[in-house]
């Protein structure tokens, strides 16, 4: 496990004021600077000796000068000289630490240990539980990378000054550092008894060192048993959530949430906020759970209306996700949105519960009429903010265009780009009029306005513009247009469900273009609408013929990156998702989907938690 620990910074931090305090700064250098530094990089150490030692007798207090003379002279093995240089400096400078731990230093170097390490002892005995003495011998011991020692000597102070929580922060890193998880996660627990404020700095770094499943049970166990020690204590409680929540272990971290709730009669505010993370997580059943706990509390209660929603929400989600659901299903999660809204009535505070209650009417049950009636509402509302209303006004044409009004579907976008002209928002209406055009087979104009937005502030619609342009250039080259005509209509058709005659379009194109520059675009259309109509073996098929055919073109990382997909969350196959994750980033590294497949690769190896 490679780690760049934060102590590791700090240590360096400290050996540059070491070198800063000693007079050394980087400018100005003079003839023998340059010439001792060229003769050091070219490791010809006994002329650079020659130059340092002048250079150091005229400055005596550079710690640059000193460090490079000392290596010098354990490069060509003047271990007598070393020694001889170390102790001088101790006596010119008596309360300095570097020195006298670098005369333990030489003695190593020259493979007498025994007595390196006594010298390190009798400094180590000589502290008193003064904080800032310990703490410039530890790093003395560090810059040496004497991690043990550093250590000892911390635990020396502590037991001398009599302070069970002295540099509990300092030998949590060190010990971060040799991977004792057990030892650090003790030392991190003592630094948040003794000063909860430190409290999200700890979740930073245990968040850095809790890598692999036996870490985070060895911190579980730690925090519980600290717990046990010191009952009561809220910020030991919030820790243990919040390592429960980096596992997405939400119904444990539920019991904890739920007990500070009650103490401090937060009437469910933090819950709802763990319920939302839950949600969040795609743990439905957890966050249902939490959302009900808050509902039981009472109507009165501030969060009541809010875990309200968010039931819904979760049921939503979990039926589109899992895709298992039939009509009786819809009908009554429909029911319960009206009841909702009948309680709670149409105002502004409940406009996204109607956005929802529109998108479930117009892409599961096809009811376009009553969802555009919500839609034109919604514009129509006051109080709601511009860009709410802007986005009302997207979703609103994407259902026109279900509908086949594709120019009231144009009209809408036109008004959204034109009212958010920079704005991520107004390029996302640009897009989707451009894909629009692209469908009704205005290529020309389509791909002007997808070429301005390869340069979109949003990644996505500047990757997503970038494919569409590509596709409509590659395939309008010469005179013959009709193989994009046909495509175009067939995407139309995929998007507005009527997947059945995408098909006979595909096949069509197909049979009268054989061999097609759209060969490997008619694959993956073929994949999506398998993957929409639930046969992911099919689409798994049609993805792999493209990798095997066209894997190295524009389209191979989409393919690869769907195949991973579907194997991994369609058939549950992880060992075959990590393998596919895996030779994702090894074949295309710069790829927008890189940080995604990256983060999918290692949850599914097992060595982060989300």
């Amino acid at each position: 496990m490679v780690r760049l620990s934060i102590f590791a910074r700090m240590r360096t931090l400290f050996i540059v004021s070491f070198f800063i305090l000693f007079g050394f700064v980087g400018t100005a250098q003079s003839t023998d600077d340059q010439l001792a530094a060229q003769f050091f990089s070219n490791n010809d150490f006994e002329k650079a000796a020659d130059l340092y030692e002048k250079l150091l007798i005229k400055n005596p207090t550079s710690g640059y000068y000193y460090e490079n003379l000392l290596l010098c002279y354990l490069s060509t093995q003047k271990f007598d000289v070393a020694e001889k240089l170390t102790k001088k400096q101790q006596r010119k400078y008596a309360a300095n630490y570097y020195f006298k731990v670098d005369q333990g230093y030489v003695y190593k170097k020259q493979g007498l240990l025994p007595q390196a390490q006594k010298n390190w002892e009798k400094l180590i005995d000589g502290i008193s539980g003064e904080p800032s003495q310990a703490m410039e011998l530890s790093v003395a011991f560090q810059k040496r990378g004497e991690t043990d020692y550093a250590i000892t000597t911390f635990e020396d102070a502590r037991k001398k000054s009599n302070s069970q929580f002295l540099f509990s922060f300092e030998l949590a890193r060190l010990y971060a550092d040799k991977l004792e998880t057990e030892k650090m996660a003790n030392e991190y627990l003592n630094a948040l008894i003794s000063n909860q404020e430190l409290l999200d700095d700890i979740q930073g770094y245990l968040q850095l060192y809790i890598e692999k499943n036996d870490d985070y049970q060895i911190v579980k166990t730690a925090i519980l048993r600290k717990y046990k020690e010191n009952a009561g204590n809220e910020t030991l409680s919030e820790l243990l959530i919040w390592l429960y929540v980096q596992r997405k272990d939400f119904s444990s971290a539920f019991i904890q949430a739920r007990a500070l709730d009650k103490r401090f009669k937060e009437e469910g505010q933090r819950l709802l906020l763990l319920a939302n993370l839950a949600l969040q997580n795609e743990a439905f059943n957890e966050a249902t759970m939490i959302y009900n706990y808050i509902i039981t509390l009472g109507k009165d209660k501030a969060n009541y209306m809010n875990a309200k929603v968010g039931t819904l929400n979760a049921r939503n989600s979990k039926m589109l996700q899992s895709a298992q659901f039939t009509q009786a299903d819809l009908q009554l999660l429909e029911a319960d949105y009206k009841v909702f809204l009948t309680e709670f009535g149409r105002y502004y505070f409940t406009a996204s519960v109607m956005r929802d209650l529109a998108r479930l009417q117009a892409y599961q049950q096809n009811n376009y009429d009553s969802a555009i009636a919500i839609f034109e509402v919604l514009i129509g509302m006051q109080r709601l903010e511009n860009q709410f209303k802007a986005l009302c006004k997207l979703e609103l044409g994407d259902i026109y265009i279900l509908k086949a009004e594709e120019w009231d579907a144009m009209l809408l976008y036109g008004q959204v780009d034109k009212d958010f002209k920079e704005d991520p928002l107004g390029q996302e209406a640009k897009f989707r009029n451009a894909k629009l055009s692209y469908y009704m087979g205005e290529f020309e104009w389509a791909r002007a306005q997808l070429d301005v937005l390869k340069t979109a502030t949003t990644q996505l619609i500047a990757n997503n513009a970038l494919e569409l342009s590509l596709l409509i250039q590659d395939n309008t080259l010469d005179s013959v247009e009709q193989p994009l005509l046909l495509f175009a209509k067939a995407d139309l058709y995929y998007y507005q469900n009527k997947t059945n005659e995408a098909i006979l379009l595909l096949d069509s194109i197909e049979k009268e273009f054989p061999r097609h520059a759209l060969a490997d675009d008619i694959l993956m259309k073929r994949a999506e609408i398998a993957t929409k109509k639930g046969e992911y073996i099919i689409a798994t098929t049609y993805l792999k013929q493209l990798l095997k055919e066209n894997g190295s073109d524009i389209l191979g990382d989409n393919a690869h990156f769907r195949l991973a997909e579907i194997t991994e969350t369609k058939l549950g196959d992880k060992l075959g998702a990590q393998k596919l994750y895996e030779e994702f980033l090894e074949k295309y590294p710069g790829s927008f989907f890189s940080v995604e497949v990256r983060k999918r690769f290692r949850a599914l190896r097992g060595d982060i938690l989300n």
